[in-house]
């Protein structure tokens, strides 16, 4: 892909690419409160264009939130394809290789599994997979991300 090519697709103030190797959108921050990078969302059902943190055990995840510090009503960047940096589940590390999904226990955390899953609610809960190892429970952690 030329250059001039990535500046035309990638030239807006709407989407971009991270440092990390995502995609990311622009949407509203409608989480409730300042953004936390690595938080999963969802699209939001209050709020035109917005995001909402990804409830636990959400089966509709849409992206993973870039930056720290945006306030609610403010745009905010979202990795929503390619590498992103996700919140650990208080209780969880990570391995590399392992399934990802959204946390049945902490709303807009990643939980992980060494084997996917079995069930279309597990299926869809899936985020992606772990591409990084780390060992602090509550960490961000680096994944492939995969919604379905």
């Amino acid at each position: 892909m030329s250059l001039k090519l990535l500046k035309i697709v990638f030239g807006n103030a709407q989407i971009g690419i991270t440092t990390d190797g995502g995609t990311y959108e622009v949407f509203i921050n409608a989480t409730g409160s300042s953004s936390v990078k690595g938080t999963i969302v969802v699209a939001s059902k209050t709020v035109q264009g917005g995001v909402s943190t990804a409830p636990a055990g959400s089966v509709v995840p849409i992206g993973v939130i870039y930056e720290t510090g945006i306030d609610v009503g403010q745009k905010v960047k979202v990795v929503t394809y390619g590498k992103a940096q996700v919140l650990l589940a208080s209780d969880q590390t990570s391995s590399t290789g392992f399934w990802c999904g959204v946390s049945s226990a902490e709303e807009g955390k990643m939980y992980q599994e060494a084997n996917a899953p079995i069930g279309t609610s597990a299926h869809n809960q899936e985020i992606g997979h772990s591409l990084q190892t780390v060992s602090t429970a509550g960490a961000l952690s680096l994944v492939q991300l995969h919604f379905n």
